[in-house]
């Protein structure tokens, strides 16, 4: 037992941390069972996991591939109790957004260095990932930066190829080339051709069909003559 004296020579060490410079203890938190709490609560919360901005650092799968995936570099970083910053790490063969319905798809496939968004779900879903069916959660993780999905590009360059939805219409622009294929074809309106135009297949139309302001079906020929003698160009 302590007694008296010695508790006045020997004061609890406690209450020295407390009323000293740069002590280990918030006097009004050991006081305040609400805000001890509180900064449970909020150590609780920072280890959940929501939605990040990230940048793609590889592709993996792609194109027809049932499943792609990517690996990204996290762009917000975190804080320790001293402020020193940290970078959180990569992360690793995220499966990554297609917009799908049954056998239709639109195949747009993340390029390296575009930088989006990544969900997590709330329970591990890695058994779900491999298997493609319910599955029971592969372990007790919750909000975890391994169970992310890349749900889409922002923040990135202006596009030159893409498709555009507008009040005017629906725009559709590349570089390069567009190639459609289809057994069967049919445009329903106006068809008109500004550059070159090669034909490998039979074209039928229902309407009338003009080249160079020429109509196809209502054009005459110059310098026609009966008898077997060939027909002028068209007028």
């Amino acid at each position: 037992m302590v007694h008296a004296r010695q508790r006045e020579q020997y004061p609890d060490r406690r209450a020295q941390l407390m009323a000293g410079t740069g002590s280990y203890f918030n006097s009004s938190a050991s006081a305040n069972p609400l805000t001890s709490w509180s900064f449970a609560f909020r150590a609780a919360m920072a280890s959940v996991r929501t939605t990040i901005p990230v940048q793609v650092i590889a592709i993996h799968g792609g194109g027809l591939a049932p499943v792609g995936r990517v690996d990204v570099q996290p762009l917000i970083q975190q804080t320790d109790s001293a402020g020193n910053v940290m970078a959180l790490p990569v992360l690793y063969g995220l499966p990554y957004l297609r917009w799908q319905g049954g056998a239709s798809a639109v195949i747009l496939d993340p390029a390296v260095n575009d930088i989006g968004l990544v969900c997590f779900a709330d329970r591990d879903v890695s058994a779900v990932i491999a298997s493609g069916q319910q599955s029971a959660p592969g372990s007790n993780r919750r909000f975890s930066l391994a169970d992310g999905f890349y749900v889409g590009a922002t923040l990135n360059a202006e596009p030159t190829q893409y498709v555009q939805f507008s009040a005017a219409g629906i725009t559709v622009v590349s570089p390069t080339a567009i190639d459609i294929k289809a057994p069967t074809i049919t445009l329903d309106g106006s068809v008109h051709v500004t550059g070159a135009q090669t034909n490998d297949s039979t074209i039928t139309a229902s309407g009338d069909v003009k080249g160079g302001g020429t109509s196809l079906h209502t054009h005459v020929h110059s310098g026609v003559q009966s008898g077997g003698s060939d027909s002028g160009p068209p007028v």
